[in-house]
């Protein structure tokens, strides 16, 4: 019923959200046509984009510039041709150059997204474009330290959009941008190429294989040599086409080297001197080059530009090797050492056409990697065994919102490159960028399962087997979803991951107004929004706690995405761009913490189908949220689930007014680890919106801790029999201290904890306390020391 339901409803698109909810939230020979007449004064010309901040964009420093000065592009209709499209630069120019504005401090807004996009490509289509979709790979290990500054410029960007105070050019891509740009591609049937390395390479060989010019904002490409040119996005004006043609501007590498009488073959050393990604001149050197040379000045300048100089020292050098000219310019400045020499050769090679070297990597993973059906973030592991994590915004006063995806990412991780530990660039307080090593996790499975999950056939891997594995790194149970629409499975599934995360290191009421807000987008369809009002967009100042959590829950999304396509798929792919909408998600969020009776009013909203959907989905993610832990009986009568904390390894929980804070903490010594159970009286404060006294210490309740006593557990033989033995490696026993009564549903989940390869029998297993059978469930046990407690999975087939 519910599979149907979801199927008859569809996926709900954020942008219908928001029309719901608007009283709440308020050919391959290229042509390119030169058009007479056109005013080719700089100042006169229009463009639709004005791209990034020049520390943002990859490239040559200052190119920009001295090429518009210069007065070298030439004004075109572009129609009935093929291009190839720098993937990169054309989602960062939609998304931060669109008018009005998208969303970045509220963690984006896709649906508006989706929407740039489709308009763009049928701009395309009704001018008889084709393009072609080149996309990055990941950073090539020379470029580490060019890619270090700019997490570490994006840190301090991302910092000032979650103050408020951010610049024109402060932007930060909100994380699934890439992930969404992929699959509208797809959807639209736009042929898509993704690298293992920077795209600009495969975009210049490509374009010059297909005769057309590339499309980009990339000012490398004033460099390489592509036959049919470079169309600067900057000035690609889609949005206003005429008579079936794009108004554009056109760069060729022959008007350029013209224009400054420099041999074509020497741009690569001109980019290298100049400055790219991969070298620069010291300052001093410039300054010292530039003196020599005050004749190259540019007009109406007093000095003479860096570039500029650069050229006209090169223009002596017509004819002459690539060898000799840099040997000459580095000479003018003192230096004359081999390995310097080399350097910025090396560094000019970056833009010579030679096809790439090949990867490592099974031919099925470079396939899905160049179909863009596989994140090619592979490539940084597998090779590097290193990953990038970009800083987003969110609460700076808190650890890093990657951390709450940290588990999903070492399963990742561990399929790829088995017991080798990564490295993991994150932010480290609100200030620097660090290196983490990180150990990956692999599968609780048995082991001819798991050379079945080798990377070389990962692939080819039983689908039951692969969708074991995602269902362990996100401890869930197929059982759960499996009466849910497909485009629903992955995102509840996170969804449960990301609350369990909340509950168990971020508690508080805030944990349930962001869950509600984000379920309440996943279901909200056609009902009648008339009733709900008060919520207009941007009235609420951003609350950081928020902005944290909704950041956690993108992270593990997208990781979940990415580790769902290394298994090749076992859960459906949703579309991203109907998952999450930052601005109405975080209006949602603060109407529904302020207003106790808000989101019964909102699901009112819906009809019965959507209404039961809604309490399905919350009712699965409460009840596993619940079992995470034991349950214990408190002194009042109430029961407590404990809740693990992942960073200190300690599990609590308080009961109700006057309650008992039970915490279960393990000892830090591996070989002799005891289990015990901490009791403390408590005392709770008037106001549960307040922390305790001062001066005395509180647990995250609110509640002021007396000193423990310590209280024995029993402790209790685990038997392992068949499957269970195998998985574990255990053939006879393990103690371990159980509070009790207990239930045996919470007994398997702390068994679990100890065990976590046993989630593999998770369904299909009974306990046996003191030789009577148990099914895992609601039926409570009473232990005591020496008792023994079998696990039994089934012994043939059922």
């Amino acid at each position: 019923m519910l599979d149907q339901m979801g199927q008859d409803m569809g996926f709900n698109r954020c942008v219908h959200i928001r029309e719901q909810l608007q009283v709440v939230l308020g050919p391959v020979v290229s042509f390119l046509v030169p058009v007479p007449g056109r005013e080719k004064d700089p100042q006169t010309r229009s463009a639709t984009f004005t791209f990034l901040q020049p520390s943002e964009t990859m490239g040559i420093k200052g190119m920009k510039t001295l090429v518009e000065n210069s007065n070298i592009l030439e004004d075109v209709s572009f129609k009935d041709s093929s291009v190839i499209i720098d993937g990169p630069s054309l989602y960062y120019s939609l998304y931060f150059k669109s008018k009005p504005k998208l969303d970045q401090q509220h963690g984006g807004d896709y649906s508006a997204f989706r929407e740039l996009v489709h308009s763009f490509f049928t701009s395309l289509e009704r001018c008889n474009i084709t393009p072609l979709v080149v996309l990055d790979g990941g950073a090539e290990p020379v470029k580490g330290n060019t890619v270090g500054d700019r997490l570490k410029d994006k840190l301090q960007k991302a910092k000032r959009i979650s103050e408020s105070k951010a610049g024109e050019w402060d932007n930060i891509l909100p994380p699934l941008v890439k992930d969404v740009f992929i699959q509208i591609l797809q959807e639209l049937h736009v042929e898509v190429q993704q690298c293992f390395g920077e795209a600009d390479l495969i975009a210049a060989l490509t374009a010059n294989e297909r005769k057309c010019p590339v499309l980009s904002n990339d000012s490398d490409f004033y460099v390489f040599d592509v036959q049919e040119g470079y169309l600067p996005i900057d000035g690609f004006q889609w949005e206003h086409e005429t008579q079936g043609a794009i108004p554009a501007r056109h760069y060729k590498i022959s008007q350029f080297c013209r224009h400054f009488n420099v041999d074509r073959n020497h741009m690569p050393i001109f980019a290298a001197l100049s400055g790219n990604d991969y070298s620069q001149l010291e300052k001093e050197d410039s300054k010292k080059l530039t003196r020599r040379y005050l004749e190259a000045q540019e007009p109406g300048s007093s000095s003479p530009g860096q570039q500029r100089v650069i050229l006209w020292f090169l223009g002596g050098f017509r004819g002459r090797t690539t060898e000799e000219a840099v040997r000459a310019a580095l000479q003018l400045v003192g230096r004359s050492k081999e390995e310097e020499i080399k350097h910025f050769l090396d560094s000019s090679q970056q833009y010579a056409l030679m096809e790439p070297p090949r990867p490592n990597l099974p031919e099925w993973v470079i396939h899905q990697v160049h179909r863009g059906k596989l994140t090619s973030f592979v490539t940084s592991i597998v090779i590097q065994k290193s990953m990038m994590l970009t800083p987003l915004v969110e609460d700076f006063s808190q650890p890093s919102s990657y951390n709450a995806s940290l588990r999903i990412r070492q399963f990742f991780y561990g399929l790829l490159v088995g017991t080798e530990r990564c490295r993991e660039y994150d932010r480290e307080g609100a200030e620097a960028v660090r290196p983490k090593e990180v150990a990956p996790v692999l599968p609780g499975v048995k082991p001819e399962d798991l050379k079945k999950l080798e990377l070389n056939h990962l692939n080819e891997a039983p689908e039951d087997l692969r969708r074991t594995v995602l269902s362990e790194a996100l401890r869930c149970s197929n059982s759960d979803i499996e009466h849910l629409t497909d485009q629903l499975k992955l995102p509840l599934c996170v969804t449960r991951f990301w609350f369990q995360y909340r509950q168990q290191n971020h508690p508080g009421s805030l944990n349930r107004s962001c869950l509600q807000a984000l379920v309440l987008g996943f279901v909200y369809g056609e009902a009648d929004a008339g009733e709900m009002d008060g919520l207009k967009p941007g009235r609420h100042p951003l609350q950081p706690g928020a902005a944290h959590a909704f950041s956690q829950w993108q992270n593990c999304m997208r990781q979940s995405l990415h580790l769902n396509q290394l298994l090749s798929f076992p859960l459906q792919e949703p579309q991203c761009s109907r998952l999450y909408c930052g601005p109405l998600l975080h209006n949602l969020q603060d109407e529904l913490q302020r207003n106790t009776s808000a989101f019964t009013e909102m699901k009112n909203l819906l009809d019965e189908g959507r209404r039961v959907l809604l309490e399905t989905l919350l009712r699965i993610i409460d009840t596993q949220s619940a079992a995470e832990g034991p349950q214990v009986m408190m002194k009042d009568g109430k029961r407590r689930s404990l809740m693990v904390n992942s960073q200190s390894g300690e599990w609590s929980g308080v009961s109700g007014d006057m309650g008992i804070l039970w915490g279960l903490q393990f000892s830090s010594d591996r070989q002799q680890r005891e289990d015990r159970l901490l009791l403390c009286s408590v005392r709770r404060k008037n106001s549960a919106d307040q922390l305790g006294d001062a001066s005395l210490p509180t647990d995250p309740a609110g509640c002021v801790v007396d000193p423990p006593t310590t209280l024995p557990l029993p402790q209790v033989t685990v038997l392992y029999f068949a499957r269970s033995a195998e998985l574990t490696g255990l053939k006879e026993q393990e103690l371990v201290a159980v509070p009790t009564p207990i239930s045996s549903g919470d007994l398997w989940a702390l068994l679990l904890r100890k065990q976590p390869r046993l989630v593999a029998l998770q369904g299909h297993v009974v306990l046996a306390v003191r030789q009577q059978y148990v099914a895992i469930g609601d039926q409570q046990v009473t232990l005591a020391d020496g008792d023994e407690v079998a696990v039994v999975p089934p012994l043939s087939g059922g």
